[in-house]
């Protein structure tokens, strides 16, 4: 084996790997959002708030679309949209295009319950950020967002 390699293989470190951070980032935010959420009194967990969020920037939008923005399997996605409507957050309407398919919306209930859970992301999201200034911000961002385009391919499921 190539010394070369061989030194980076002992000197590896699984918390210096960056899928690892990145995944303890998101699962810390998530619990934090699920604590937060749930002292609040609000009923919602962070998978249902991505559904909400992606439908609060464009209500209407394709069980299918939704599916892919949120980038969780049909299953999953069909799962958590039944919940949402048993707690009377979204209604689902039959397409007028294709009736095969399904719009997403957000009900009354959905859109007020939204108005209260968006500053406490927005808070989150200062507290997570706190100490780090608006250029490393801006530039983690950034490199977060290149790292998904680099990865972010269709030929894998």
């Amino acid at each position: 084996m190539d010394k070369e390699i061989e030194n980076t293989i002992q000197s590896f470190s699984v918390d210096d790997a960056l899928g690892f951070v990145i995944n303890r980032a998101a699962i810390i935010m998530r619990k934090r959002l699920n604590h937060i959420s749930n002292k609040e009194g609000v009923d919602i967990t962070p998978e249902e708030f991505a559904i909400l969020g992606r439908l609060w920037e464009e209500d209407g939008l394709l069980q299918t679309v939704l599916t892919d923005k949120t980038l969780k399997d049909k299953t999953t996605v069909t799962r958590l949209l039944e919940r949402l409507i048993k707690k009377s957050l979204i209604k689902k309407k039959v397409d007028e295009t294709d009736r095969r398919n399904f719009r997403i919306y957000l009900t009354k209930k959905g859109k007020i319950l939204m108005l209260k859970m968006i500053p406490i992301v927005i808070s989150l999201t200062e507290t997570a950020c706190k100490d780090i200034n608006q250029q490393d911000l801006m530039t983690t961002l950034r490199t977060l967002r290149m790292i998904v385009k680099n990865l972010d391919n269709d030929d894998v499921e």
